[in-house]
C-alpha cells in the first residue's frame, strides 16, 4: 500500500478528503516515470490513470498523417493522465510521454471510475483539471498559429519550470523539435536566439533557464492564461 505522505506529492490527490483517499489508498501503486517513457501511445487502451508526483512533467502529443509528433499540452503534479477513461473513453487519441522524469502513482481505471461515479471532491477535481487542460490545449493551438517560435518556446519553458523545482530541464533535440513542431535544425536555431540573449543555456541534452524574469517578457500572453487556469484547479496561487 502506498504511503499517504508520498501520495500527497500529487496536488489533486492531496486535495481529497480523508474518506476518499482511504478508499483509493489500497489500489494506488507507486511507479517510477522514466525519461521519454510512453505511458500511452496512440490508440492504446486506457487501463490506468497516472498521478505525477512533484518535479515530474508529462507531455501530451498529437500526430499528423505523416506521423510527425507535436506537443499540445503538459501535466505536472497538479493533475492526472488517462482521465478520458473516466468519461467512458476506451482508447487514447494522444501520446503521453514522460518529459521530466520522476515518481508518481497509478490507479486502475475500474477503481478510478468507482470513485468518480460517487461524485464529491474527486469528481470535482477531475472535472476542474479537465477544464484547465482544455484551456491549455486551446491556448496552445492559438499560440502555434499566431506566435513566433521564440515566444512559444518561452511559454513552454515557463510552464515546465512552474512544475519542476529546478531551472534545468532534460530536453534532447528530438523532443525540442516535437515541442515546437519544427525540424531539429529549426528548433535549435530558436534555442540559439534565446541563448545568445542570455536567457538560457543549452548543450543539446539539457536546457537551463538562466534569466527567468526576462524569459517571462519574451513569452506571449498564452503562458499567463494557462498558468492562471492551472492555479485555479486546486484554488492555489
Amino acid at each position: 500500500m502506498a504511503e499517504e505522505r508520498e501520495i500527497k506529492e500529487n496536488l489533486l490527490l492531496a486535495a481529497l478528503p480523508a474518506e476518499s483517499l482511504e478508499r483509493l489508498l489500497p489500489a494506488l501503486e507507486r511507479v517510477v516515470l522514466r525519461p521519454t517513457e510512453i505511458l500511452f501511445n496512440y490508440e492504446d487502451a486506457l487501463d490506468q490513470v497516472y498521478f505525477p508526483g512533484r518535479d515530474t512533467v508529462i507531455s501530451f502529443l498529437c500526430r499528423t498523417d505523416e506521423y510527425d509528433n507535436v506537443e499540445i499540452g503538459l501535466c505536472g503534479n497538479e493533475g492526472a493522465v488517462g482521465i478520458p477513461a473516466l468519461f467512458g473513453v476506451e482508447t487514447t487519441a494522444h501520446q503521453n510521454l514522460v518529459q521530466v522524469p520522476g515518481n508518481g502513482f497509478r490507479l486502475s481505471v475500474s477503481s478510478a471510475r468507482d470513485e468518480f461515479r460517487r461524485g464529491g471532491r474527486f469528481q470535482e477535481l477531475i472535472l476542474k483539471f479537465s477544464h484547465s487542460l482544455f484551456i491549455q490545449v486551446s491556448q496552445t493551438a492559438l499560440c502555434n498559429r499566431l506566435h513566433a517560435d521564440e515566444e512559444r518556446l518561452a511559454r513552454w519553458l515557463l510552464l515546465s519550470n512552474d512544475r519542476v523545482n529546478s531551472r534545468q530541464l532534460p530536453l534532447p533535440r528530438e523532443l525540442l523539435a516535437k515541442l515546437l513542431g519544427r525540424s531539429v535544425s529549426s528548433a535549435s536555431l530558436t534555442v540559439s536566439l534565446l541563448e545568445r540573449a542570455g536567457l538560457l543555456s543549452y548543450n543539446g541534452k539539457e536546457l537551463t533557464i538562466t534569466d527567468r524574469e526576462r524569459l517571462e517578457t519574451v513569452a506571449c500572453n498564452c503562458y499567463w492564461v494557462a498558468r492562471r487556469q492551472a492555479s485555479r484547479v486546486l484554488e492555489i496561487s
